[in-house]
């Protein structure tokens, strides 16, 4: 068993002055009830030394304990000059027969009081979470209203008494008044502090309360003329004096910081201004002293400027609420605000009606944010909340979560009705938005729940919108209702997401490539990168599996500058074994949105020692539709250093014909839906024959892909095309078997035989066939691949550590083709 260390000597000390006092206390209190030997009346008149003894333990309190020094020093001094004040009545004063003579000891007693009140407002202010400066302004009432209250008895009592003059009956009246704003004050605190305010205001508020009542009975009995009596005052005298002292040293437990609020606030002022409402009213009946109706018409005035500034802290306190349920950018609603009412529509919603939710996040914002900076993306924020303001029912709630996250409450609304909302807000967000002259189009997925066919309550429902969010948000279908069950799919989303996170870097991402011939010539000039995840228990899996979720995560830069990296690495290797052939790689949104990312493609260029002209990058047409100006800018300055710029996925997407000519690309990708439809649908060879032709009259160079069959080649051949690119001509795969058929098409002089470079039929080959054959492929050139590694080019191996190696360090994005066509990724239906 462990002993906790003695406390320190001066601890020690003070309990045992507190030990002293009390054994003081009792026995002055017994003598005062009791005639005991040698203890007379000088004996009795040491109470004296009580209070002084207390105010000396008070203000030990404020020197030797940080915090709460000032009320404890300010009623440490009160108490020494309350006892002061009753050494010199017992030496000066006492036996002159005339105890209600004011003297030099009513000076001393009556500093306690304002010493006293301080002290209890400073020592409130630590419990409250904020004291509000109208305290002062009670306390001014307070003052005013004892005054009037003061001269008006006092007058009257000495026009009862004419033994005494009215200056001696107004001092004696000051003190039971005194103590009742005294006891005002302590029952004002209990109320503000929930009647549970802990050990330390017990016993102050019990000290308080029996020095009130020992001057008020003092009062009382003096004026009757009789003679007090030494019991019943001394021993409240005592007892008043002597609980400071106990409470100054008590350890306060923590108790949550309460509110300045309810009755109790305006008790004091209250009390005080109805008094001095009826001097005034009384005067009008009597002869009251003029200072007294002074003092009584101060009073009322200065509760009247408490009352008007009561009201403005009130409007000030509802502003506030408000302003505590509104999102300070856009003016709607906040998270806060936003449960609050929905909590409140789950409890008003009885019987057969229902309510819906929607919850809405925009596409690619933080692409914008990012790179456009925050004003710009504060801005685009406000425009999308007016928007989608302008689409809802009147009555919906519309509210930011936060980030560009919104949320809209649907009350008295089904599934279909949540349905139609949300699809007039997915229209109005269509149109582009204009940002400080920028031009910028975003999306939004949402997500719909209905109470309480989805959910019993509002956390619930609000969980499963987020869930039927983020699969409008993977499936790309803009609006989907929660489905039961789709929270399991929620949790492995939300697994891949930091799976993949922790990926990058490591190694698990792969690079697969698919050649690209020409039509003309036979030859392989060129091959697309195309990325994997080599996943630690799943397998190989597609970019259709997780790009989508790099693209939610924000990581896309990094997926981007990972393959890129990989992908310019082979690049050179296949240089330095003589196969001269471009790499094309995919970007994303953010990429182009990015000023920085055409020098950081300079330098992988440099450091791997290879000609700009061996790379390709690739974007789509919704990709430029994000911010045409910047993604202009930063394409133009990768075309000036020398690199390939392709349209990919052309006549899928939102370009038109002028806008190809502001671009500056190179190459057009025909979508490959156009050429498998050709051989059953007339008017999708009449689309690839124009845009063959389109893209020659703009001297662009045109790649049609998902060339599956010798005809769609001898198709695209007889229309001009330049290039294909399909399993017809090549399936993709690491670059062990890429680089075979590269070698193999130098043997002949480069080329193949368009005819015959049949592969297995592509509706034949599943993904996971076409794993299996990439794996394998991997396996058996796995010995020729060590030996090109130990022979590899040391001072290439140096230009690709000064790229910084496998380790990216910004946010980027790829896209990808499947890994073969199969039920799951259909030929004719692309996965982007």
């Amino acid at each position: 068993m462990t002993t906790s260390p003695p406390p320190p000597r001066r601890f020690r000390l003070i309990r045992l002055a507190q030990l002293l006092l009390i054994l003081a206390t009792l026995a002055l209190s017994v003598a005062s009830f009791v005639d005991m030997p040698r203890f007379g009346d000088e004996a009795r008149s040491l109470s004296w030394g009580v209070a002084i003894g207390s105010g000396l333990i008070c203000v030990s309190r404020a020197v030797l304990v940080r915090g709460e020094r000032a009320p404890w020093a300010l009623l440490g001094a009160g108490l020494i000059s309350y006892g002061c004040g009753t050494i010199y009545h017992n030496v000066a004063v006492d036996g002159r027969g005339d105890d209600l003579q004011p003297s030099l000891a009513d000076l001393a007693w009556l500093l306690f009081y304002p010493a006293c009140y301080v002290a209890v407002i400073l020592l409130l202010r630590r419990r409250l979470v904020r004291l509000h400066r109208s305290i002062w302004l009670d306390a001014f009432v307070g003052l005013l209203g004892v005054a009037a209250l003061t001269s008006g008895i006092g007058v009257a009592m000495a026009r009862a008494n004419p033994e005494h003059s009215a200056w001696t009956m107004t001092v004696n009246v000051i003190y039971p008044l005194a103590d009742l704003l005294l006891v005002l004050l302590v029952v004002t605190v209990f109320g503000l502090l929930g009647w549970r305010p802990g050990r330390v205001w017990w016993l102050l508020g019990a000290g308080l309360v029996s020095f009130a009542l020992a001057d008020s009975l003092l009062l009382v009995i003096v004026t009757a003329g009789h003679t007090p009596s030494n019991g019943v005052l001394s021993s409240l005298w005592l007892l008043s004096v002597l609980m400071p002292a106990l409470a100054s040293w008590l350890r306060p437990r923590w108790q949550p910081p309460a509110k300045m609020s309810g009755w109790g606030v305006i008790a004091v002022p209250l009390v005080l201004a109805t008094v001095a409402l009826g001097l005034l009213v009384l005067g009008a009946a009597i002869d009251l002293p003029a200072v007294t109706v002074a003092l009584a018409a101060a009073t009322v005035l200065s509760a009247l400027a408490r009352a008007a500034f009561t009201f403005i802290e009130v409007q000030q306190l509802a502003e506030s609420r408000v302003l505590a349920r509104t999102d300070d950018l856009t003016g709607l609603a906040n998270r806060r605000g936003f449960i609050e009412r929905l909590t409140r529509a789950e409890q008003h919603t009885t019987g057969p009606d229902t309510f819906a939710l929607l919850l809405l996040d925009l596409d690619r914002f933080k692409e914008i944010n990012d790179s456009l900076g925050h004003q710009v993306g504060d801005a685009l924020l406000t425009q999308v909340g007016t928007r989608i303001s302008d689409a809802l029912r009147p009555g919906d709630l519309h509210a930011r979560l936060g980030g560009d996250e919104f949320a809209v409450l649907l009350e008295h609304a089904d599934a279909d009705a949540a349905r139609r909302v949300a699809d007039r807000v997915l229209t109005v967000l269509a149109d582009p938005f204009d940002v400080g002259g920028v031009t910028l189009h975003v999306g939004a997925s949402i997500g719909a729940a209905v109470y309480p066919d989805h959910a019993q309550d509002a956390h619930t429902l609000l969980q499963r919108a987020d869930v039927a969010m983020y699969a409008a948000k993977s499936g790309r279908t803009g609006v989907e209702s929660y489905r039961p069950g789709a929270d399991v799919n929620s949790l492995v989303r939300l697994d891949l997401i930091e799976s993949l996170r922790a990926a990058l870097g490591t190694g698990q991402l792969e690079v697969h490539y698919q050649v690209k011939v020409d039509l003309g010539s036979g030859r392989m000039d060129a091959v697309e990168a195309l990325v994997r995840w080599r996943h630690p228990t799943r397998g190989l899996l597609g970019p259709e599996e997780f790009v989508p979720l790099a693209e939610q995560a924000g990581f896309m830069r990094m997926l981007t500058i990972e393959v890129l990296h990989t992908a310019l690495d082979q690049c050179r290797r296949w240089h330095a074994a003589g196969l001269e052939v471009a790499v094309a790689v995919n970007l994303s949104a953010s990429d182009l949105l990015d000023r920085g990312f055409p020098a950081q493609v300079s330098g992988m260029l440099a450091g791997f020692g290879l000609s700009p002209a061996a790379l390709e990058l690739e974007i789509t047409e919704t990709t430029l539709m994000l911010d045409r100006v910047r993604s202009a800018t930063v394409l133009g300055e990768l075309r000036a250093l020398g690199v390939g710029i392709a349209v990919d996925d052309y006549g899928t997407g939102y370009s038109s014909l002028a806008r190809l000519l502001e671009l500056p690309v190179n190459v057009l990708k025909l979508d490959k839906s156009f050429i498998q439809r050709v051989a059953d649908d007339s008017r999708a060879e009449a689309i690839v024959r124009s845009t063959v032709s389109l893209a020659h009259a703009l001297d662009l160079r045109i790649v049609v892909e998902g060339v599956e069959t010798a005809a769609a080649v001898r198709m695209l051949r007889d229309v001009g095309c330049d290039l294909a690119q399909g399993y017809f001509l090549g399936e993709p795969g690491p670059s062990e078997l890429v680089t075979e058929q590269l070698r193999q098409a130098a043997a002949t002089a480069g080329t193949i035989d368009l005819e015959t470079a049949t592969r297995e039929p592509v509706g034949l080959a599943t993904p996971r066939e076409a794993n299996a054959r990439e794996t394998s492929a991997r396996e058996t050139s796995a010995r020729e691949t060590s030996a090109r590694e130990a022979t590899r080019d040391p001072a290439a191996d140096r230009g690709a550590r000064r790229t910084g190696g496998r380790a990216p360090t910004r946010e980027g994005g790829v896209r990808n083709t499947p890994v073969a066509p199969g039920p799951t990724t259909p030929a004719g239906s692309p996965w982007r």
